[in-house]
């Protein structure tokens, strides 16, 4: 009899938590994007352009993941190198590893040192991603938790706000509904 209350009463809290996430819609889905995105940020960690750029400076990063797309990332990337060919932050590494291949490659020895030609990071070494806004930096931040990484950041803001300290971060939209 225990049993069974104990199962009732686990139910009865795992339906009211799935119903109480910002943006899911009746049948327990999410709204949109950005309400799955909105949910993954409450998994991860955010770093601020500030530490993230004192980081660099100090040296303490050593694996920066750009998860844009190819053509995305030879337009531009944090730590590229400047007009005489130098790297600003030459003991950072940063490697693009698109969203869509993050999961099968990040713990893949052979990915890293054939094509990026960096050590494979341990997985509770430090590791900041960034996308374009954040959205997809976070989706990924989450993913690379699960697969067990135990120090992943996501830059807050993404690309647009390291090309543009000043400009506004995107607000995530205020929850309506009675789970506050």
């Amino acid at each position: 009899m225990k049993k069974l209350n104990y199962l009732i009463i686990l139910s009865a809290i795992l339906l009211l938590v799935s119903g109480c996430g910002n943006g899911f819609s009746e049948g327990g889905y999410f709204a949109d994007a950005k309400a799955l995105v909105n949910e993954a940020k409450k998994d991860i960690e955010e770093i601020s352009y500030d530490d993230f750029k004192s980081k660099l400076e100090k040296e303490e990063i050593r694996i920066v993941i750009d998860i844009r797309e190819p053509g995305e990332f030879e337009t531009g990337y944090i730590g590229m190198p400047n007009e005489d060919d130098e790297y600003p932050y030459p003991e950072t590494f940063t490697v693009n590893i698109p969203r869509g291949l993050l999961e099968f490659n990040i713990g893949n020895k052979s990915h890293w040192d054939d094509e990026l030609w960096v050590e494979m990071p341990a997985k509770d070494e430090e590791i900041v991603v960034y996308c374009k806004k954040g959205g997809r930096a976070a989706l990924a931040a989450q993913s690379l938790k699960m697969l067990g990484y135990t120090n992943v950041k996501s830059l807050k803001g993404g690309y647009r706000i390291w090309l543009d300290p000043t400009a506004p971060l995107e607000e995530a939209p205020k929850s309506s509904g009675g789970c506050g």
